[in-house]
């Protein structure tokens, strides 16, 4: 950790996510409440970042915006910023890179990170179309409150989860429990469009080998047939 005038450097570790430990993940999350006007997040030794660790910069991103103060990620590796890119969370930061200086592109209003909710009847199947980023707490409480509302409407459900950004993996229990649910009432649950990012999470925990994963709704509603 490092510091120059109204900057803020902190060396990430090779490894961020679940596996981070609490203290710095409680170090990071303080920072918004420092007296640092920017946060300097020094990606140059990290070679792997989950859902969790995403999960830390868009709640970092969030809190030091609204207290009008900067968060830069500086010289992310290659695989790691795939990962941003992938999400779509890399509009959300300035990046400093080996050739320069990339500007973030997307305002808080334009890349939502709270999660949104949707849902439809496509004939006996709900459809939970979810948006922005699934994360824990808050986003597995909102989920919860919607996801009982359709256990009232179906026993087949399908979360479509296209315009989701992230999945964050502590927020497994909420889909296992809506499964759990579903079958010891006679019903299932099918996940659609998810990107890789996300799909990597379930696959790495064996969670598709429990929920059915599908590449469009189209094909997970005819699996029902």
């Amino acid at each position: 950790m490092t510091d120059t005038d109204n900057t803020f450097v902190f060396k990430m570790p090779a490894h961020f996510g679940t596996t981070t430990p609490q203290e710095t993940i409680k170090q990071l999350q303080d920072l918004s409440d420092s007296e640092w006007e920017c946060i300097v997040l020094d990606l140059s030794d990290t070679v792997m970042m989950d859902s969790s660790g995403i999960g830390v910069l868009v709640f970092m991103y969030k809190e030091l915006t609204a207290k009008s103060k900067a968060l830069v990620l500086k010289k992310p590796q290659r695989e790691i910023y795939n990962i941003l890119i992938e999400t779509g969370i890399d509009r959300l930061f300035d990046m400093e890179m080996s050739s320069g200086v990339r500007k973030a592109n997307a305002e808080l209003g334009e890349l939502d990170t709270a999660l949104h909710v949707t849902e439809e009847m496509a004939g006996d199947v709900c459809v939970l179309s979810l948006s922005g980023v699934m994360n824990y707490p808050a986003g597995s409480m909102y989920f919860k409150k919607n996801m009982f509302l359709a256990l009232s409407e179906s026993k087949r459900i399908l979360l479509d989860f296209k315009d989701l950004a992230f999945f964050d993996s502590l927020s497994i229990g909420s889909i296992l429990r809506l499964s759990r649910l579903l079958t010891d009432n006679g019903g299932s649950l099918r996940i659609c469009c998810a990107n890789q990012v996300i799909r990597n999470i379930f696959e790495s925990l064996g969670i598709d080998s429990i929920i059915p994963f599908f590449d469009d709704r189209e094909e997970a509603l005819e699996d029902w047939e």
